[in-house]
């Protein structure tokens, strides 16, 4: 399977998301990292379709839909949405009772400075050790 196919438009989500029960998380995914989708494997783990929607920030390290498409290539996400000017999604997340939204930017922008934190500190020891 090809897991691109994962990546769905708000159109087409709509209807599925309308109905049944979802949980709904919301963040940049960038990077992604191992962290984050042991988290998305914890939150798909109670008996939920597991949507993700990934955002765009000023400052990204990765392209967006090469995010989206990480993202997706994961076992336990159902969709994967890009999100754009139209936040139709929030209104009906709002009105299912069975749709649970999942969003900590603050977290998001933690995580992503630890991995440049880590990242320039396994740098800087690569460039200290003797030839």
């Amino acid at each position: 399977m090809d897991t691109r196919e994962k990546i769905k438009t708000w159109d087409v989500l709509k209807a599925d998301l309308s109905s049944g029960k979802w949980t709904v998380v919301v963040g940049t995914f960038d990077p992604m990292t191992a962290e984050q989708a042991e988290r998305l494997h914890a939150l798909a783990r109670d008996e939920r379709k597991l949507l993700v929607v990934v955002q765009q920030e000023d400052d990204d390290l990765l392209q967006l839909h090469a995010r989206a498409a990480l993202v997706a290539a994961l076992r336990d996400v159902t969709a994967v949405m890009v999100e754009t000017a139209d936040e139709g999604w929030r209104a009906v997340a709002q009105t299912n009772a069975g749709v649970r939204v999942v969003e900590d930017r603050a977290e998001e922008r933690r995580r992503r400075m630890r991995f440049e934190r880590f990242v320039l500190e396994r740098q800087a020891a690569g460039n200290s050790r003797p030839s």
